[in-house]
């Protein structure tokens, strides 16, 4: 047990997630913050996450992704700060159809080993609409209410606003501003398609991320047009060839895989300047403002619908009552995003440190208990509140 400098018992805040890397992408920052400030910070995750996908297949197969995803879970856990990470072995996409006692049976006796201050999990919408999130956050929120009297746990939900930020705009900038043409390697083609398709897919960006094929021959760009899209080269080649009023084409460049095209365009609002046209047969991924907030990600359970949309765009939950400035963390959860190789084959430096903090900088939570006047914080003195206005 860890104490602080005047001998009392260090705070305590635990996390119970469905998957291992739940806890990261719902709260990494906010359990970094914490732990680093001297909590005790645990999570437990109540599957090995043996149905997720295997992203990267030198890391594990299906018979070996259950243990590999726990020890992914302990190195996270070590990025967070984390002093207790554990999995049970609940069947991975079979939550729902645990017997409810017993679920909420094991979630009690968690909470009280541990004896948290605060509790995390995840609210009636499983943050993604997961059905395996659902069932864990339906069993810890009835565990905590029947435990309120003996520990009187603090309950948080987890909430996931629809973000107005286009990721499309932010790389465009960040490829435009640099001094040298930028050619990703392998490695960067792979962890982009990963990266751009997850957050867009949660919803920390509003772009619409997809994989488009092209034959040889025919046009990804053509000049004069909007632009509205850019591209990401994962295999193939173009030319880029500009057409004068006389109607002469001249070719003036070449790209290849792990190169951006239309970023000039997209930074500078200018119609485009050339046509782009592949020379053989080109995949890409391409990246399109999306002209809508997406509601139904996984398991075809919508997001809530009781929103406030903010002046940057965001759509929160009106029902919010703590958001938590974890900018200084983003590199905790970045790092322990990329520990969870199996999952997100990322290099935790890809990106400019300025578009990690935009979308990960603040983590939203809605107070479940207890049940009085919205709070500004977990423990009580280290957050703002009001949804992030």
């Amino acid at each position: 047990m860890s104490v602080d400098p005047a001998g009392r018992r260090a705070r305590r805040l635990l996390g119970i997630f469905a998957h291992p890397d739940d806890e990261t992408i719902c709260a990494g920052g906010t359990l970094a913050k914490f732990a680093g400030s001297g909590a005790d910070v645990g999570v437990v995750s109540l599957t090995r996450g043996g149905a997720g996908q295997i992203r990267d297949a030198g890391v594990a197969t299906r018979a070996t992704l259950r243990g590999v995803r726990e020890r992914e879970l302990e190195a996270a856990g070590k990025e967070l700060g984390l002093s207790l990470t554990r999995c049970l072995d609940h069947p991975d996409g079979g939550l729902s159809g645990v017997d409810g006692a017993t679920l909420l049976e094991q979630v009690s006796a968690l909470i009280t080993e541990f004896e948290p201050d605060v509790v995390i999990t995840f609210g009636p919408d499983g943050f993604s609409g997961h059905p395996d999130h659902v069932a864990v956050g339906a069993a810890v929120t009835e565990a905590c209410y029947r435990l309120r009297s003996a520990t009187s746990p603090r309950l948080f939900h987890c909430h996931l606003p629809r973000s107005g930020m286009l990721l499309r705009d932010r790389l465009a900038a960040w490829v435009v501003e640099l001094t040298t043409r930028f050619k990703g390697t392998r490695e960067f083609v792979r962890a982009l398609s990963v990266f751009s398709r997850e957050t867009a897919a949660l919803g920390y960006a509003a772009d619409f991320v997809n994989v488009e094929w092209f034959p040889a021959g025919s046009y990804l760009i053509e000049q004069g047009e909007e632009a509205t899209m850019m591209h990401f080269l994962l295999s193939g080649s173009v030319e880029i060839r500009r057409e004068g009023a006389d109607g002469r084409v001249r070719v003036v460049d070449r790209s290849g895989p792990g190169e951006f095209i239309g970023e000039e365009g997209i930074a500078t609002g200018r119609p485009r300047n050339a046509h782009v046209v592949a020379l053989d047969d080109v995949t890409s991924l391409t990246f399109l403002a999306s002209d809508r907030f997406v509601a139904d990600v996984h398991g075809g359970q919508a997001l809530p619908m009781l929103t406030r949309t903010l002046p940057s765009g965001d759509r929160v939950d009106a029902r919010v009552s703590t958001c938590i400035d974890v900018s200084d963390f983003v590199g905790h959860k970045i790092r322990a995003t990329a520990a969870h190789r199996s999952q997100y084959p990322i290099d935790p430096t890809m990106f400019p440190d300025s578009i990690l903090r935009e979308m990960f900088g603040v983590e939203y939570f809605i107070q479940v208990l207890p049940e009085r006047e919205l709070e500004p914080s977990l423990f009580d003195d280290d957050a703002s509140a009001g949804g992030g206005e």
